[in-house]
């Protein structure tokens, strides 16, 4: 499967720092991670389930290196792939503390004890264990929205700075017709704009972005059928 982690830009991480237990998944400058915006149906792509969790214990450990931290989360509603409400499992980020050793990791996803997020997850390894799609940019707090009384989507605030990412689509409606000039304007009006996942989900009503991405996972995500 094609990995989102290769197309993001900087990853900073902060070593060698010695930090509190409660700073474990803080960032000290989210402005500081610079990443190019994913665009939805990309994350929906990427991810191998969809689902609000909620986040519980956390362990960190040495890996290759690294400190990376595992959080044991809760699914509280499916919302696309194989996984259901009470299931559970483990989460695996970049960064953590271990002993008097800390590591700060920029743009990284941030899990606050018993604070419900959508999360866009790939398989890690067998046993429950996941990774976040896109990292910060798949991870979506809910909170209440104080108007409707709804629960809606905020974007991480670990995600830091995004560019755009170039247009690659183009709408294939065939050559111009014949003795047409087509100008670099029209040319350019063709492209189709990439949503990106920000603008489909950032302060949109949970129940809403559910059905989208249900959506969009039945097209990118299409049911293999088996020759009898």
């Amino acid at each position: 499967m094609f990995s989102l982690r290769s197309a993001f830009s900087r990853l900073l991480v902060v070593g060698a720092l010695a930090l509190p237990a409660a700073a474990v998944l803080v960032p000290s400058d989210a402005a500081a991670s610079v990443s190019i915006a994913v665009g939805f149906d990309m994350l929906v792509k990427d991810s191998d389930v969809v689902a609000v969790v909620t986040p519980g214990e956390q362990t960190s450990v040495w890996e290759d290196g690294r400190i990376y931290t595992y959080t044991k989360v809760r699914v509280e509603r499916g919302v696309a792939g194989e996984i259901g409400a009470g299931a559970d499992g483990w989460v695996r980020t970049m960064g953590g503390v271990v002993g008097k050793i800390g590591q700060l990791v920029d743009g990284e996803p941030v899990f606050v004890k018993d604070k419900a997020s959508l999360l866009f997850m790939r398989k890690f390894k067998a046993g429950g264990v996941f990774e976040v799609s896109a990292r910060a940019q798949g991870q979506y707090p809910i909170t209440i929205d104080e108007t409707t009384k709804r629960q809606k989507l905020l974007r991480s605030s670990a995600v830091g700075m995004l560019v755009p990412p170039k247009y690659t689509q183009t709408v294939t409606a065939g050559p111009p017709a014949s003795g047409s000039v087509q100008t670099q304007s029209s040319a350019l009006s063709d492209a189709v704009k990439v949503r990106l996942a920000q603008e489909v989900m950032h302060e949109k009503p949970l129940d809403d972005v559910a059905r989208e991405i249900a959506t969009a996972w039945k097209r990118l995500h299409p049911v293999e059928v088996k020759a009898k």
